[in-house]
């Protein structure tokens, strides 16, 4: 399992998290209360930040680079999406609580902003307002992320019912 490194310089990842969607709505003290929590870590080109099947542990925060999001099984992998700077991924397995249904791999080398599990509980445990306006911004998230899956698949469907006509 990777090691993250606490996140020291807050000048560096403000404007990044300024725009994270599941820190909306919060004040600058409450910023400043979650980023002490934070930590960081690098990944190269090709690196796996999570597989399939492990237990989830952090909520993840591009700070630069590209992560492809890969659903696999033991013979086929396809390229689901790919997250950019600025996005966060990996929370929809941390929240539900079940072992990762899909693969996070570095698309070229990356930096991560992290929240640890045990810092998002400890979140809970020291403001709940705070951890409660956090859980409305991730459903949130998540309902978008259910509307491009839902995209997709129409996608698909389009793109698959098309090709059979022929």
């Amino acid at each position: 399992m990777k090691t993250f490194s606490p996140l020291h310089d807050l000048d560096s990842v403000l404007t990044i998290l300024s725009k994270i969607s599941f820190l909306g709505g919060v004040s600058d003290a409450q910023r400043e209360q979650i980023f002490r929590l934070l930590e960081t870590g690098f990944f190269r080109k090709g690196e796996y930040v999570s597989r399939r099947g492990e237990e989830p542990s952090h909520i993840y925060i591009i700070k630069s680079g590209r992560i492809d999001l890969m659903i696999n099984d033991q013979e086929f992998a396809v390229k689901k999406r790919e997250f950019n700077v600025g996005a966060c991924f990996g929370e929809a397995a941390m929240l539900s609580m079940i072992n990762n249904t899909a693969s996070f791999v570095a698309a070229e080398d990356t930096e991560l902003i992290v929240l640890s599990r045990r810092a998002f509980n400890q979140l809970r445990r020291e403001d709940e307002k705070l951890f409660c306006i956090l859980m409305m911004n991730l459903a949130r998230e998540l309902a978008r992320k259910l509307q491009y899956t839902d995209h997709m698949l129409l996608q698909y469907e389009l793109h698959h019912e098309a090709g059979s006509v022929n």
